[in-house]
């Protein structure tokens, strides 16, 4: 179960929040000064619009943020969940959970039925958050799909994205929304016939192997955005290799359905 943290999450409706708003995403990203994510006159425009734009204080201080806007596709109208942040100091005291699911009731008070977003799927801390913290699952793979960016965390690689589609109604996605948390459990994957397409070698290199199995692993680098940052070429190989083995599985119509706490994907048939 989670700890409950003191507070307040409110949503946008003036100038001044906007940028408020704005300006904490700013420092999230560590975007410079003249750099925002998005501009505030945006950010309002957005909210005023009907969609998800919204402030996390704590003790009066904003520490985060998140903004959102509706779409439709065949399977009906969603919420995109275009981009939102806790301050780092901040991160890890469940304020990040408190957010998305502030996030999840007003979509479903607003009568959507899902919530999607994009990331990066080598960042494995991520993934665990939105699969088994959220009960989301991941869906669709996107090749470099922002291009470049020049924030202090993407810098110097593709910006290949993963789709976490929040199903909410989903019993995954009621289920953590109670607390309740089941990382993937490899032992009992393993033994009911899971392969392995994606693991690190001795050197922390990616090595990977084609299947046709219906239950894959595959495993996530121990920290990208280091790896970046000292060992440029193994970070795009590892780009390179993670993007064959889930464009390859979701072509076949599987989808990411579990991550265990040492941060392997658990791919298989969509669940319910």
């Amino acid at each position: 179960m989670l700890t409950a943290v003191d507070v307040d999450i409110e949503l946008v409706h003036t100038e001044p929040q906007a940028r408020a708003a704005v300006d904490v995403l700013a420092a999230i990203w560590m975007r410079g000064p003249g750099d925002e994510p998005l501009k505030p006159e945006l950010a309002l425009a957005f909210a005023h619009s009907g969609n998800y734009v919204v402030l996390v204080r704590k003790d009066g201080e904003v520490v985060g943020a998140a903004m959102g806007f509706r779409g439709a596709d065949r399977e009906g109208p969603y919420l995109h969940s275009h981009i939102a942040g806790v301050v780092p100091q901040c991160q890890g005291a469940n304020i990040g959970f408190m957010l998305k699911q502030h996030q999840r009731a007003w979509a479903i008070d607003a009568g959507l039925q899902r919530v999607v977003w994009t990331f990066d799927p080598l960042v494995g801390r991520n993934a665990y958050f939105n699969v088994v913290k959220l009960g989301a699952f991941l869906t669709r793979y996107y090749v470099n799909f922002y291009g470049a960016m020049t924030d202090g965390i993407n810098s110097g690689d593709e910006t290949d994205r993963c789709l976490a589609t929040w199903r909410l109604g989903s019993p995954a996605a009621v289920t953590a929304a109670a607390g309740s948390f089941a990382p993937a459990d490899l032992a009992a994957a393993r033994a009911r016939g899971a392969v392995e397409v994606l693991s690190r070698d001795a050197d922390g290199a990616p090595q990977i192997t084609s299947t046709d199995a219906a239950l894959r692993l595959i495993q996530v680098p121990e920290d990208i955005v280091v790896l970046r940052q000292t060992q440029p070429a193994l970070a795009q190989a590892w780009r390179r290799a993670m993007r064959d083995a889930l464009t390859d599985a979701f072509a076949g119509g599987l989808e990411v359905i579990g991550v265990s706490r040492d941060l392997w994907y658990v791919v298989g048939e969509p669940a319910a």
